[in-house]
């Protein structure tokens, strides 16, 4: 995975992500807008054969790269407790 940040400020973040798909993408997505303090957080990826998609995330007081730690480290709580269930 690679990471740009190709805008930001203290409520707003613009990120391009290249070698991820929809899999991971739509799975940050949802919990980013499972953190406090985020109002907006989507992605798009502009063309299947291209490997780029790009990360929108809008706050309201929150650092929007905070928002991204958060949200990550939700994701590897839920996969723990997968991995836990299952043994």
């Amino acid at each position: 995975m690679e990471i740009k940040i190709t805008e930001l400020d203290e409520n707003y973040a613009r990120i391009k992500i290249r070698g991820e798909d929809h899999t991971f993408l739509n799975l940050l997505q949802h919990f980013l807008l499972e953190v406090d303090g985020v109002l907006l957080a989507k992605y798009d990826v502009p063309h299947p054969l291209i490997d780029e998609a790009e990360l929108i995330v809008r706050t309201d007081g929150l650092n929007p790269m905070d928002a991204i730690k958060r949200a990550n480290e939700f994701i590897i709580r839920e996969c723990d407790e997968i991995l836990d269930i299952l043994g």
